[in-house]
């Protein structure tokens, strides 16, 4: 009797929707799985800083800076000065506003030797070298200091200076 309720039919019937069912919950694990992986996303970019002010130091290297010797032709003030000094100052923004520097103040021995305008942009979080140069006809160590002042993206007014730099003599 239980021959005839049972066929050859119902039973490939019976294992194929086993292996159906297997397979069908293999691929649903497989699915789970890969849906668990976090996805890999890129950084997001900081807004911008539209409330601070900029803040910008100005590193000079190196400093005590040393004697250079090498001629200054593309200066009247300079021409003939055997004494000169070369050196980068290095502007590093690090609030995230943009600052343009539109005054600079150079001193040499404490006396300012230039007031005038400059034309100088640091982008937020970003870096700028300029580079600068003295001479003397004093063959003796100097110091000397460059300010510069402008206006950051958010409008508020911003100094930066790297401070006194040694000028070395021979």
């Amino acid at each position: 009797m239980l021959k005839k309720l049972v066929r050859p039919w119902m039973l490939v019937f019976v294992c194929a929707t086993a292996v159906a069912a297997t397979r069908a919950r293999l691929t649903a694990r497989r699915t789970r799985l890969t849906r668990r992986r976090p996805q890999q996303q890129p950084a997001p970019t900081p807004p911008a800083n539209t409330n601070g002010t900029a803040n910008v130091s100005v590193d000079i290297p190196p400093n005590p800076v040393p004697f250079s010797g090498a001629p200054i032709t593309d200066a009247a003030s300079c021409a003939g000065s055997p004494n000169t000094w070369f050196y980068d100052q290095v502007f590093t923004e690090t609030s995230g506003v943009a600052v343009r520097f539109t005054n600079r103040t150079d001193m040499f021995d404490g006396r300012v030797t230039n007031n005038g305008a400059t034309d100088i942009s640091v982008p937020a979080k970003g870096t700028v070298t300029i580079k600068s140069r003295w001479c003397s006809a004093a063959a003796v160590s100097h110091t000397a200091k460059t300010t510069f002042t402008g206006t950051d993206a958010n409008g508020h007014t911003v100094t930066a200076s790297g401070g006194d730099v040694q000028l070395r003599s021979r």
